[in-house]
């Protein structure tokens, strides 16, 4: 419907079944199309205001253009303006960061809080999570002062808790790659499917060095060789943040874990951080790249206290930590951007040593927070986080289109980038097979991740049904049969067999290995297999799915050929697979970090330490080159 005081506006329905829980109906979204310096606006209850031949939106709905509502003064300006009016409680709900998991309206309607996590809330689909977006800018637009939300996601491998989302490889294959601007165009890529779906922050990337091989995450690092990292780091910030500055274009970052959770003591995700005086600059080095690139926020880990820092870093975790924050990030670095927290519990504490916004906190958080700030360090930290909100033009449209979404979501384009990175992964370590498996008859296929589809990305996704393992991928390539193995198989029916592919690795995960920390060996069941397909004379390529250094010695000897894919991504992994092994596309990857003979130069290597084992199984940056699988 036409509002109040739309004098010449062009209006045109932008948002088709949003389905609102709010008691509105479609026909009160208007639009004014922006032209010039003109921004388009788009509001839901807001009145639009014509002044000096420009309109502005009325988000407290006074009737009167006030300065936080002029687009024309600068972000600084209208975020003084809005911070005069607001209460302390108005002012700290800007610093909760709230977990969608059953959202109540008056979160945002009422208290207005200012971030939101999505996880499995919006993950139906790409028109189902713009829907979901924009009914949560809705009733967010219906509050006191009309202050726009960010929904943020932990996406490290794409938009990866939208099904349909397109998931490319997580960063250790990316780190094989090397490539900085296959980096940067897989996070605009990114930010483009996050942006279409009114996703505007993104827990990533991570700038962690991947020094401690026992450690859960280490899939998540791009390698444990900083000068490689580096790029990679500043490519993906600016690839989601389109630029080195905020914008109406940007997905804000958090560049995570600061100061690099890679050195967890023994490999236990939560154990205090190792440091020493010769790698904490080294581990500092890709953060300061983040800051010089722009990243819009940082953030400290949650899990891991620092005692090599001292002061309350020794009791605190990092996120908790004055030292770590306010004398580390804010002063020895000069950093001046956001600094959002990992989930935690303790939140004033982590508001009091300097974080911005607070990861896990619920609206009850509200009082205690406006009663233990200062009013100067409310306004500090407000002050971040509206100068962010209004760079990245929320204020005048944070509303997304649905049907735009459901089609550029997982868009051909996009999914032929995802298949170019995996492929660009792709490290063979031995290569002794004669020609293609494809050309060899049948085909066997076995391992214990060889009909894994999941285990094709870490665990930070939801992915939907009929997604592609390494099993089905062979299938649909091959033209001869393909059988997967079964225990009760003989070794008569073994010697039936062409040619055999074994897929190993971990399945699955996130914060913890499978595996266990202490154990890098690939298992008993899928090392048998190998065994018993070298003494049935079987050829035998092994594709080896490596979120950590395992130990690949035996398989290696059992094996004609060894094929590195790390996590290639759940979208386009598998169908890269098999097209590498039927020699259509080069194979050009090289380790990003080494890989160790044994568990005893895993136990005396230092955690914080890149490339520290000596007479490694595969050194760091190894990698056999062809043109073709069949290339010998």
């Amino acid at each position: 419907m036409l509002r109040k005081g739309m004098v010449g506006a062009v209006i045109f329905l932008l948002l088709a079944s949003v389905g609102v829980n709010a008691g509105s109906s479609t026909e009160d979204f208007v639009v004014y199309k922006g032209s010039g310096d003109q921004p388009t606006l788009v509001s839901w209850q807001a009145p639009l205001l014509e002044v000096d031949g420009l309109m502005f939106k009325d988000l407290n709905k006074n009737g009167v253009l006030d300065n936080y509502e002029d687009w024309r003064l600068s972000p600084e300006e209208r975020a003084l303006d809005l911070i005069a009016h607001m209460t302390p409680e108005e002012k700290v709900s800007q610093m909760i960061h709230i977990t969608l998991y059953s959202p109540q309206d008056k979160w945002f309607a009422e208290q207005n809080v200012g971030f939101a996590l999505a996880y499995s809330y919006l993950s139906d689909g790409p028109r189902e999570a713009a829907e979901g977006a924009n009914r949560l800018q809705m009733l967010s637009e219906s509050s006191k002062w009309g202050i726009p939300l960010v929904i943020s996601m932990d996406a490290i491998i794409g938009a990866s808790w939208i099904k349909g989302a397109t998931l490319y490889p997580d960063q250790i294959g990316l780190g094989a790659a090397g490539d900085a601007d296959l980096v940067r165009r897989l996070n605009d890529m990114q930010r483009k499917e996050m942006l279409a779906m009114g996703i505007r922050m993104s827990m990533s990337p991570i700038a962690d060095l991947a020094t401690e091989p026992r450690w859960g995450r280490f899939q998540e690092c791009f390698t444990e060789d900083v000068d490689l990292a580096v790029p990679l780091v500043v490519a993906a910030v600016q690839g989601l943040q389109a630029g080195s500055e905020l914008n109406s274009e940007s997905i804000l970052v958090s560049v995570k874990h600061f100061p690099g959770s890679g050195p967890q003591e023994n490999g236990w995700d939560g154990n205090p951080l190792v440091f020493h005086e010769d790698t904490l600059p080294m581990h500092l080095k890709t953060f300061q790249a983040a800051i010089e690139a722009g990243a819009g926020s940082i953030m400290p880990y949650g899990y891991s206290k620092v005692p090599f820092l001292g002061g309350d870093a020794v009791e605190r975790t990092a996120h908790e930590s004055s030292v770590v924050m306010t004398d580390l990030l804010r002063h020895q670095l000069g950093y001046d951007g956001i600094i959002q927290t990992d989930w935690g519990m303790r939140h004033l504490d982590a508001a009091l040593a300097g974080a911005d916004i607070l990861g896990g906190a619920g609206v009850r958080e509200a009082q205690r927070l406006a009663g233990g700030l200062s009013p100067e360090q409310i306004d500090e930290k407000l002050m971040r986080i509206l100068e962010a909100k209004f760079r990245m033009g929320l204020f005048e449209n944070p509303y997304v289109d649905p049907d735009f979404a459901a089609e550029l979501v997982g868009n051909e384009e996009h999914q032929a980038l995802a298949y170019e990175a995996a492929v660009k992964t792709f490290t063979l370590i031995k290569h002794e097979f004669k020609g293609s498996p494809f050309t060899k008859g049948t085909i066997l296929v076995g391992g214990s991740l060889a009909d894994d589809a999941d285990a094709l990305n870490s665990g930070w996704k939801v992915i939907g049904e009929g997604e592609t393992s390494i099993l089905q991928a062979v299938r649909a390539k091959a033209s001869s049969e393909v059988v997967a193995f079964a225990e009760e198989m003989s070794e008569d029916q073994l010697r039936a067999v062409g040619c055999a592919i074994v897929v190993v690795g971990e399945p699955a995960s996130t914060h913890q290995p499978p595996w266990g920390v202490d154990n890098l060996e690939i298992p008993e069941a899928d090392m048998e297999l190998l065994r018993k397909l070298e003494a049935a004379g079987v050829p035998t390529i092994s594709v080896v799915v490596l979120s950590r250094p395992y130990l690949l010695a035996e398989l290696t000897e059992l094996s004609e050929s060894v094929l590195v894919v790390y996590r290639p991504g759940v979208s386009q992994g598998a169908a890269a697979i098999a097209d590498a092994l039927a020699g259509e596309v080069p194979i050009t990857g090289r380790l990003p970090v080494q890989l160790p003979r044994s568990m005893e130069q895993v136990y005396n290597q230092r955690e914080d330490l890149a490339k520290d084992i000596d007479d490694p199984l595969f050194d760091f940056g190894f990698g056999i080159q062809v043109n073709s699988f069949n290339q010998e």
